[in-house]
């Protein structure tokens, strides 16, 4: 039985590629999606092995025991009992696109907006979000928006009227709460949920990669393929359900303990995904665990 629950924010930095294995398709290596809707995800699975390794090395010095109470014991001896936490997938919030005007935009739609309202209240929050009707052709921005060309928004190829609405700062508000970056309210655009499952599955960023045949110097034949990432300045979200621990070690006893425990992570960076090697998955957290966080 969970008791509390805490919502973890994760902003890329660089980009990131969660992977869903390979697929008969043009990308050989695509990244994890939903698939009813087709949006980026980060699994929970996932998400939850690197926090644990995270932990572990943030807390070499303790006992290595914490760890096992809060994420359970390795796998041959899982029998054993329960970890306290149930980490969610971290869902996409805030999709940054290429903007005629302003660089780029930070990008939602209702459907996300609703998913999030839900999410906050499963965690025990209050929010005052009222989420918008946004038709097909429109983007909903605030009133100093940096986007607008003259009176449209430019996403990609994308055409829309920009309807300037001072009710967007709550719903931006809310989004900052979460975000461990500062979130610039004149790049959010709120466009139609169909615009947004366009611009989420075809402007992601697709690398092709090569493997260099050591002896000759050159690309070792058949060595050709091509990887997705969820780009730079996406934001997401997950929310841990935390319960009492199954055992008691090194004070950790509640609910409570276990949050407290989590708060290690905030402000952090982390890498998520593969390519570590080259620099990718760079992430950085927020652990948000009451309305004044």
């Amino acid at each position: 039985m969970f008791e509390k629950a805490v919502i973890l924010g994760l902003y890329s930095v660089t980009p990131v590629h969660a992977g869903s294995g390979a697929e008969l398709s043009v990308i050989d290596l695509p990244i994890q999606r939903e698939r009813h809707t087709g949006y980026p995800i980060i699994w929970g699975q996932s998400l939850k092995g690197v926090l644990r390794r995270a932990y572990e090395k943030l807390n070499d010095s303790q006992n290595k025991r914490n760890t096992e109470i809060i994420f359970g014991p390795p796998t041959d001896r899982a029998h054993e009992h329960s970890g306290a936490i149930s980490v969610g997938d971290a869902k996409v919030l805030l999709f940054p696109v290429r903007s005629l005007k302003g660089v780029f935009a930070y990008v939602t739609c209702p459907l996300v907006l609703e998913r999030f309202k839900r999410d906050l209240e499963l965690a025990g929050f209050s929010p005052s979000i009222n989420v918008p009707t946004v038709s097909e052709d429109e983007a909903i921005v605030a009133k100093n928006s940096s986007l607008l060309v003259e009176d449209k928004v430019i996403l990609e190829d994308v055409v829309l009227k920009g309807n300037q609405q001072e009710d967007i700062l709550k719903v931006i508000g809310a989004i900052s709460n979460v975000s461990p970056i500062q979130i610039d309210e004149g790049r959010v655009a709120i466009v139609h949920d169909d615009i947004f499952r366009n611009l989420v599955t075809m402007t992601t960023e697709v690398v092709a990669r090569v493997k260099i045949d050591a002896k000759t110097g050159t690309v070792q034949e058949g060595a050709l393929w091509y990887e997705e990432y969820l780009p730079s300045d996406t934001l997401l979200y997950s929310v841990i359900a935390i319960g009492k621990p199954k055992k008691e070690i090194n004070g950790l006893s509640t609910a409570e303990d276990i949050v407290e425990a989590l708060n290690i992570f905030h402000g952090r960076f982390l890498q998520v995904g593969g390519n570590e090697t080259v620099g990718k998955g760079f992430v950085k957290l927020k652990v948000i665990r009451d309305e004044k966080s």
